[in-house]
């Protein structure tokens, strides 16, 4: 058992004071402290991004006019380059936010499992294009929306300075 006493008597003799503290203790305490804080942060990270991916998926694109099946409406495609159009929003809110811990830090990440009828991620197809399907990344700019929110999460103090 580590401990550190301190011994002070007064001036004038009167007080003595004896504190007595346990460093390892005191160490495992902290350490459980930081790590609760980095998971919270982590969870904060996750929805970050989560945010970010609902603002980098939204609004008008200028791709290609279509008409919706069975209506007299139309909506607007993506063009290559740009992020993904919303037609339905199946996919802009399949996005969920998760974190988990491995050796000693935490992963946030937001992921979709969301897949067309064929099996394949749609969230891989229209980052990386397939076929005729031009590329439609979304993922980076997700990224840099979020940097500066998580970087204020993470660069906050971790012991109440």
């Amino acid at each position: 058992m580590s401990s550190i006493s301190i011994n002070s008597t007064g001036a004038n003799g009167g007080i003595n004071m004896t504190s007595t503290v346990d460093i390892g203790t005191a160490v495992n305490a902290l350490s459980a402290n930081i790590r609760k804080e980095m998971e919270r942060r982590s969870y904060l990270a996750a929805n970050e991004l989560r945010n970010a991916s609902l603002e980098v998926l939204r609004g008008q694109r200028h791709g290609r006019r279509y008409r919706v099946p069975g209506t007299k409406r139309y909506y607007t495609a993506s063009a290559p380059g740009e992020p993904p159009a919303v037609r339905t929003g199946i996919f802009r809110l399949s996005w969920k936010p998760t974190t988990y811990a491995g050796f000693g830090s935490y992963i946030s990440r937001i992921e979709t499992n969301y897949a067309t009828k064929s099996g394949h991620n749609l969230g891989d197809i229209l980052e990386n294009g397939a076929g005729r399907i031009a590329a439609r990344p979304h993922h980076e700019r997700i990224l840099q929306k979020a940097q500066r929110p998580i970087e204020r999460i993470y660069g906050q103090p971790y012991l109440g300075g």
